[in-house]
């Protein structure tokens, strides 16, 4: 069973940020209009929201993935979802990009890790901040391509051999324990890395046209001498 967390730092500024900026908001109520004044509202009740769903995680299990070669447990801020394998489709990332100046100018990006369903159009989709995992980038990339590869497990279209299994899958703990992606990803590149054993056995070449060795097949020298010429046949 492997878990991975959400990010200690996250929750602290979410647990506290979010109602510092609520807070804020009530102070801006009486200074805006009939239309801005529920979008504050609204904007405010979201921030309290957060701010409790952060301190709940912070204190209580910040656990935000867990899984093994049966399900994957997708835990939100909201609630806990329990998937088998053979349901999930596709694992993948996304990001929701936030422009300014009538979308000349980024101003932020929200990337999300996201766990598709079968089912087809209207199917269920599960998403995840990404950057509120205690991973970085390159474990990130790392945690896509071991869910990637139970899902597809789970379908039997990759399924190893004993003795074909992969050194950085090999290698993954397998008692309950966060996911380690510098590990994960070390141990990939290392079995990449490794040279191909050479086969000792020696492969016939069969005979047929194209080129060949220099030496093989040259006229060996006659022991009598050159060939005198004569009708037909000519000395080589």
């Amino acid at each position: 069973m492997r878990t991975v967390n959400y990010a200690r730092a996250k929750l602290v500024k979410t647990a506290v940020g979010c109602p510092v900026l609520g807070v804020v908001g009530l102070m801006l109520l009486g200074r805006t209009g009939g239309f801005m004044t529920a979008v504050v509202l609204i904007a405010i009740a979201m921030f309290f929201v957060f701010g409790i769903l952060g301190a709940r995680k912070l204190f209580g299990d910040p656990t935000a993935l867990r899984y093994d070669a049966q399900r994957l447990t997708v835990t939100t801020m909201w609630s806990e979802y329990q998937l088998r394998w053979p349901d999930v489709a596709e694992i993948g990332t996304s990001a929701l990009n936030t422009y300014a100046l009538y979308g000349l100018v980024k101003v932020g990006s929200t990337k999300y890790l996201d766990i598709k369903m079968r089912g087809g159009f209207f199917a269920k989709k599960y998403r995840l901040l990404s950057d509120m995992l205690d991973i970085d980038k390159a474990g990130l990339a790392a945690l896509v391509d071991d869910l990637a590869m139970h899902c597809a497990s789970a379908e039997g279209r990759t399924t190893p051999r004993a003795d074909q299994t992969p050194q950085w899958a090999a290698a993954a703990p397998q008692a309950e324990q966060a996911f380690d992606p510098d590990a994960a990803l070390a141990n990939y590149m290392r079995g990449r890395a490794a040279p191909t054993p050479a086969t000792s056995e020696t492969v016939p070449i069969a005979p047929g046209f194209g080129r060949r060795d220099a030496l093989e097949g040259a006229p060996q020298p006659s022991l009598a001498g050159p060939r005198a010429g004569g009708f037909g046949r000519k000395g080589l």
